[in-house]
């Protein structure tokens, strides 16, 4: 065989092995971008590819409430990292979560790219460390009453860390209209409302909590009101909203309606003082010498802590996202499975605070809230719309069967009392527009509608056709309800505030249900926040505020008390704790 025949052969034979050889193929490289729906809107993504791997995530437009837009950052570290496009969802944040992962599947598919084309990634486990730090006040929880006592125990001259076992501060208040009771506010001076820190007393009284504390709640309310105003900067809305179970309009309305105003004001603040929130950070233990607290044991993502303290403030929050808890303490909710709270709302700081030996009390006592999601639990704000004075609600047979500004419970249990244990929520175009639900909350409404829950329709009969609801009773409801504004009273339910007519197209028609939304019970505390034994005596050293206490609200917490409650006690304890700690330098 001569030399050419010899090199035509060896190159056929070589081709023929590369045949059957696989040849390393060149994976999708490229910018690629995204869309999916989170809890505020849109969030739109940037996904950068280099050979079939993810290699980075930029987000280019969302609004996601600050807290859970904490959330994008630590799903795109995850999902970089493990070359995945559905990293885990970060507890609290599950609808922002939800949304980002959409937005990487949309981006996926435009790139061609499905998940199983993605090479995974070994996740190295970091190791642990053992941390101890020296401090003089900690705080446990960074929703509203935590970053308020952080504050004014800063403002006292007292070192602070604030303690959040979640990914983002916020707590329930960040996901709250976060409306505030004040009584004697200029806005009511403005329209002519006569209102007291009694009269304020005497409505938070009748739910059965101690008066010692309801006392100090009333009479430092409007105090609270301006320190958030003139502190941290929060901006509040012109009118006012008229809750359950208050004699008076009197609830101030954050600007957005929304308990991301008040956050964000309250975390920059934070931030300015040099307050360090330290997230991912689980309060395990309280550290007693003597009985009196000094310190906190806490766990993070890759350490163990143990922070020496001369004074603490638990502001973990309630329990309301703890079915086991809900059905240990108040059995009579069985059958209640839907939750307006945030998911960190478990009662870590009840339990912490009982092995120290605190006393807690009205742990039975919970609040639902009437108007919620029937899907998710959610609150909903469309139903701003009730609290102006704009809606009816209705049930299945198209009737009335409560009054609409009654307590939460007492709506609560008239729902459950209905056909499918479900309402209907009625109100028109003029309200949608006076009351700025589209405005404030598009997200949601957006949501309802796609899921089935509320409908804009051109006529009464076409809005009871959606949900089932018998027409004819409840365009008489209609017309009936309509006949008491002109006669200035309502004469079926003595509904208060303003009544205002029902007939301008289109109609809004909302179903809800009502869900778990407060925890009344608590760890047992004195007027100065102290936090108490069995035996009625004080642990020194350690303080409470917020929803973590009990005994403030009784058995029915009045819309927009909250908000006055952690301001006017997260203040107080924050205070004592800092005097506390610097006497004992």
């Amino acid at each position: 065989m001569n030399r050419t025949m010899r090199l035509i052969c060896w190159t056929v034979v070589t081709v023929l092995l590369m045949g059957l050889l696989p040849v390393a193929a060149e994976g999708i490289s490229g910018v690629f971008k995204g869309e999916g729906n989170g809890r505020g809107g849109v969030i739109k993504i940037e996904l950068v590819l280099e050979n079939s791997a993810i290699k980075d995530i930029k987000v280019l437009e969302h609004s996601e409430t600050p807290g859970f837009d904490s959330a994008l950052e630590t799903m795109t570290k995850t999902a970089v990292s493990e070359n995945t496009s559905t990293p885990d969802a970060v507890s609290g944040a599950s609808l922002t979560s939800q949304g980002f992962i959409e937005a990487i599947a949309d981006a996926m598919k435009k790139a061609g790219l499905t998940p199983d084309m993605l090479v995974g990634k070994d996740v190295v486990a970091l190791e642990r460390k053992d941390i101890s730090e020296d401090h003089q006040v900690i705080v446990i929880g960074a929703g509203g009453a935590g970053l308020i006592a952080a504050i004014k125990a800063k403002e006292k001259g007292a070192e602070v860390v604030v303690l959040e076992k979640m990914s983002f501060a916020g707590g329930n208040t960040l996901i709250s209209g976060a409306e505030y009771a004040a009584p004697g506010n200029e806005i009511q001076k403005k329209e002519g409302i006569e209102d007291s820190a009694d009269l304020l007393y005497g409505d938070v009284l009748k739910g059965g909590g101690k008066p010692e504390l309801i006392r100090v709640l009333a009479d430092k309310a409007l105090e609270g009101a301006e320190w958030l105003t003139n502190d941290p900067g929060v901006e509040w809305e012109d009118g006012l909203m008229f809750f359950g179970g208050h004699s008076v309009k009197r609830s101030l309305i954050p600007q957005g309606a929304s308990g991301k105003e008040i956050i964000t004001k309250l975390l920059k603040r934070v931030e300015s003082l040099g307050i360090p929130v330290m997230l991912n950070v689980k309060a395990t233990e309280l550290i007693l010498m003597d009985g009196a607290v000094k310190g906190v044991k806490a766990e993070g993502l890759d350490a163990d802590y143990t922070f020496n303290a001369k004074s603490v403030v638990i502001a973990a929050g309630g329990f309301g996202a703890s079915m086991d808890m809900l059905h240990k303490y108040a059995p009579d909710m069985i059958d209640v499975s839907l939750s307006t709270n945030n998911t960190g709302a478990t009662g870590d700081g009840m339990m912490i605070a009982e092995a120290a030996g605190a006393k807690l009390t009205d742990m039975e006592k919970v609040q639902l809230y009437p108007i919620c999601n029937t899907l998710t639990g959610a609150l909903l704000y469309a139903d701003d719309t009730r609290l102006y004075g704009s809606t009816i609600i209705v049930n299945k047979e198209g009737k009335r069967f409560v009054e609409e500004l009654d307590t939460r419970y007492a709506i609560s249990m008239g729902i459950l009392a209905q056909t499918g244990k479900v309402c209907y929520e009625l109100w028109d175009e003029t309200a949608t527009q006076s009351d700025k639900i589209l405005v404030n909350h598009p997200a949601e409404i957006k949501d309802l509608i796609e899921t089935k829950q509320l409908v804009v329709a051109d006529t009464l009969d076409e809005a009871a056709a959606f949900f089932g609801v018998d027409a004819e009773a409840l365009k008489q409801t209609v017309a009936r309800f309509n006949g008491f504004v002109d006669g200035g009273k309502d004469l079926d339910f003595n509904k208060r505030g303003t009544l205002k007519k029902i007939e301008t197209a289109p109609f809004y028609f909302m179903t809800a249900a009502p869900a778990v939304h407060h925890t009344m019970g608590g760890v047992d505390i004195n007027p100065d926040t102290q936090v108490l034994k069995a035996d009625g005596f004080v642990i020194p050293g350690l303080y409470a505020a917020g929803e973590v206490t009990g005994g403030i609200h009784g058995n029915n917490r009045l819309g927009s008390a909250a908000i006055t409650d952690i301001t006017v006690f997260g203040g107080i304890a924050g205070e004592r704790a800092a005097d506390y700690a610097m006497a004992k330098e």
